[in-house]
């Protein structure tokens, strides 16, 4: 019974998920990007994967809708590499939420995140590699 209430409510957040994500087109286009509506069932898809993975409940599309921002604003982003770095950079975030222990806001792991992706030049293994590496002085400061 549970199962069934929770597949429900999972299947109502991804049709709300799908028509928020396909209104970022509005502004993605200026930037030469645009989600079809595969693309999104794509995303929406590896986040749940993503969560389970991690073990992480989200329940609304606010940080994934400015991780697509982060993405498509970037001039380091192009058509060949859309879907797949907004799959990397949402995994990378929940990764990073963990790793913090969620002591940094969402707001405040995007803006990191949003720099970093520009410092590397959206080449998601440095930016693996620096969120690592800010992890790390992190906890070496104590911060928990």
């Amino acid at each position: 019974m549970e199962n069934n209430i929770l597949r429900f409510t999972m299947n109502d957040i991804s049709e709300q998920s799908s028509k928020k994500l396909m209104k970022l087109n509005d502004e993605s286009i200026n930037y030469g990007l645009v989600l079809s509506p595969k693309d999104i069932n794509d995303i929406i898809k590896h986040t749940n994967e993503t969560l389970i993975k991690i073990g992480r409940i989200e329940t609304s599309t606010e940080a994934l809708e400015k991780i697509i921002e982060i993405v498509y604003s970037s001039p380091y982003t192009d058509k060949d590499n859309y879907v797949e770095n907004i799959n990397d950079m949402q995994e990378i975030f929940y990764y990073f939420k963990n790793q913090v222990l969620d002591l940094l806001s969402d707001d405040e792991v995007i803006e990191i995140l949003e720099r970093t992706y520009d410092e590397k030049r959206g080449e998601i293994l440095q930016i693996q590699g620096a969120i690592d590496e800010f992890t790390k002085e992190f906890k070496l400061r104590g911060e928990f």
